[in-house]
């Protein structure tokens, strides 16, 4: 396809097959969020759940919320745009992106992780129960 070889490195690193996803991770007030994603050639964005089978669906989690697709394209100078906001690739390779994005308050910057997926791992708080729970591995070696 001639389209292909328009793609600028980050957006090829976006392509997934067809069992893989995009857990999409952030933080916001010391609560961690997350979702699927697929990124497609059509410079749309679709978000997946997962049903009670462990099956990835593109249904809304919430029937009162809508399950629009989100336009995304990446510049030369490696800006994402996403839906409506604009985000500042720090690294990306075809298994992780790292994007960062101005905010309000401190510290003024936050960041959004994109870790690719092929099968259901872990909820996003099991590693901060981990720490909770275990916090004699966390001990510094002082």
């Amino acid at each position: 396809m001639s389209g292909c070889s328009r793609k600028n490195p980050i957006e090829k690193a976006l392509a997934t097959r067809s069992d893989e996803y995009w857990r999409y991770y952030y933080n916001y007030k010391n609560e961690t969020y997350s979702s699927y994603y697929k990124f497609e050639d059509d410079q749309l964005s679709y978000v997946f759940t997962i049903d009670e089978d462990g099956k990835f669906t593109n249904g809304p989690e919430d029937p009162y919320y809508g399950n629009e697709p989100l336009k995304w394209s990446v510049s030369e100078d490696s800006i994402m745009t996403w839906g409506n906001f604009a985000y500042d690739v720090v690294s990306y390779n075809d298994k992780a992106i790292v994007l960062t994005y101005s905010t309000k308050e401190k510290p003024y910057q936050n960041y959004l992780f994109l870790i690719k997926e092929s099968d259901f791992k872990q909820y996003p708080n099991d590693f901060e129960e981990k720490r909770l729970y275990n916090p004699e591995k966390y001990k510094s070696n002082k």
